[in-house]
């Protein structure tokens, strides 16, 4: 036997050893994972390259479409500003070959206000959180930006009340009192819980989606991120993951066996890209990360 014919099955024995899950489990589908486009025809500003995310885009759609994925999320803050950048990236974004799913962010309303209205339907968005089952997984779409002080008009009660929400969190000394953050409402609250029961019931593993992070402790988190947290802890072994865009530069944290992953922001850098796509068997979560995206597995706790 050759050297390297041995080094060839060293290395795949180590791998199996390693990732059982990964080598023994089928896979059961594939998703595409894409964060914080945040196009605008603007020249860059600091380490952001707006228009530079129409290549980006086009390029990660490609790469996505040819591994043949079953649907693919984009994390929100899909433009930078104007209303008229969403014509011109949802232009590569319509090329993938099979479904997008979008999830509302801060940079999405940066928008007239008279044009804030019609955001969810320039996106294709039908309601702004939803969810749907799929071989054992049950995929669930937060709308983060629910209690805001830039998803409704200045005039509005919504805005004076997250204006009030906002100043109380500044006087506790929150780090994430900050105007770009948000919270869910009480009311999307009660349909996570029922989500949440619904899966445990049916046996599924939850997949969480939502532009904001509300693991680890950050200055991007969700306002209300110990609120949602203390649900998610009511449901031990239901949740698999959550994923969120919003920090740019990433992040990861685990807790009580639920994975918390903050994909990094295409719209950084000038070149580099940043999507990934992520293989789910039943037992492990598979994350091949492309430029600025690293590969994770994660295992998911039984």
């Amino acid at each position: 036997m050759s050297t390297s014919r041995r080094k060839f099955i060293s290395a795949a024995t180590v791998a199996a050893v390693a990732h059982p899950c990964v080598r023994a489990e089928e896979k059961l589908f594939s998703i595409g994972l894409i964060a914080d486009a945040q196009y605008v025809d603007a020249k860059p500003a600091g380490i952001r390259h707006y228009r530079n995310s129409i290549q980006k885009l086009r390029n990660a759609v490609n790469s996505i479409n040819k591994s043949q994925v079953d649907f693919s999320i984009h994390l929100g803050d899909l433009i930078d500003r104007e209303f008229k950048s969403f014509d011109a990236i949802l232009a590569p974004l319509s090329k993938l070959e099979s479904p997008v799913y979008q999830i509302l962010g801060n940079h999405d309303f940066d928008v007239a206000d008279e044009q804030k209205e019609n955001v969810m339907g320039k996106m294709s968005m039908k309601t702004s959180y939803s969810s749907f089952s799929k071989n054992g997984f049950r995929f669930v779409f937060l709308d983060g930006t629910e209690i805001s002080t830039f998803a409704q008009p200045k005039d509005s009660q919504e805005h004076a009340a997250a204006m009030q929400v906002l100043k109380e969190m500044k006087d506790q000394g929150r780090k994430n009192a900050k105007p770009w953050n948000a919270a869910i409402g009480p009311q999307q609250l009660d349909w996570l819980r029922e989500q949440l029961k619904g899966a445990a019931t049916a046996s599924e593993k939850v997949i969480l989606s939502c532009h904001y992070p509300i693991l680890p402790d950050n200055s991007h988190n969700l306002w209300n991120d110990r609120e949602v947290l203390s649900l998610l802890d009511e449901f031990p072994g239901t949740v698999a993951a959550w994923f969120n865009g919003h920090n740019h530069a990433g992040n990861y944290a685990e807790r009580n066996g639920v994975h918390f992953v903050t994909v990094q922001g295409m719209v950084d850098t000038p070149n580099q890209n940043a999507f990934g796509v992520m293989d789910v068997f039943p037992g492990t979560l598979k994350i091949r990360g492309s430029g600025r995206v690293p590969d994770r597995i994660l295992e998911i706790a039984h």
